[in-house]
């Protein structure tokens, strides 16, 4: 949003969202992101920037219950226990995933940039996607990319990489750009990072839609 990250997600109520709201990161970087769920609970940290959290406010079903456990007529306390157990289940919902969709090329204004390391609920989805996963299908006009890549334009300096990542991003890397001038494959390698590494394309909303909205972006689905 505006050149800022945010992560919405939803465990069966409402949408929550956490943001980083201090710093743009549309500035032809890369930068680590790093996002954690455990229920309605959650972090985004960008970087080495301050932590962002979320915790739901008031207490929790359990909290409540115990408190008017004594005020439940005994008929009624297993009905009670089974609704909890049933709600707990509910914050499971992203302990697994049927399908992991990247990229966002079903949205208005969808990622353009790059990505690597991106690793969720444990897997190495940009990994299964150079080694031709059956389970990957890639859309669009997604693209390996098989060195430190570097942001389009004569005017733009090569893309720094932070000094814990530079080696192995160089040497083992595993990324998909949604850059749309180009289509073919370079050879795929492996990918031994475990975090999010984006560098935004555009350095605002208002740069020239031909360099940044050329063509529709693509995107990876991943089914379980």
């Amino acid at each position: 949003e505006q050149g800022k990250v945010s992560v919405t997600f939803n465990i069966g109520t409402v949408d929550i969202s956490v943001k980083e709201l201090t710093t743009a990161v549309n500035d032809g970087k890369y930068h680590l992101v790093r996002f954690t769920r455990n229920g309605g609970n959650a972090t985004l940290q960008v970087d080495n920037w301050p932590i962002n959290e979320h915790f739901p406010t008031g207490n929790s079903d359990i909290e409540r219950y115990q408190m008017a456990n004594k005020k439940i007529p005994f008929k009624y306390t297993r009905p009670v226990e089974d609704w909890l157990q049933e709600k707990g289940r509910q914050l499971t919902i992203f302990n697994t995933q049927a399908t992991i969709s990247i990229g966002g090329n079903d949205r208005k204004r969808p990622y353009q940039g790059q990505l690597s390391g991106l690793y969720y609920n444990g897997l190495k989805v940009l990994n299964m996607a150079a080694e031709g996963h059956a389970n990957i299908k890639v859309n669009g006009s997604v693209r390996l990319v098989g060195d430190v890549p570097t942001s389009r334009g004569a005017a733009r300096t090569t893309t720094s990489v932070p000094p814990e990542m530079s080696t192995t991003f160089i040497e083992t890397t595993t990324t998909l750009s949604t850059t749309t001038t180009r289509k073919q494959r370079s050879p795929p390698t492996i990918q031994t990072t475990d975090d999010i590494v984006s560098s935004a394309e555009c350095s605002s909303d208002d740069e020239d839609l031909e360099e940044c909205d050329s063509g529709h972006a693509g995107g990876m689905g991943v089914s379980s």
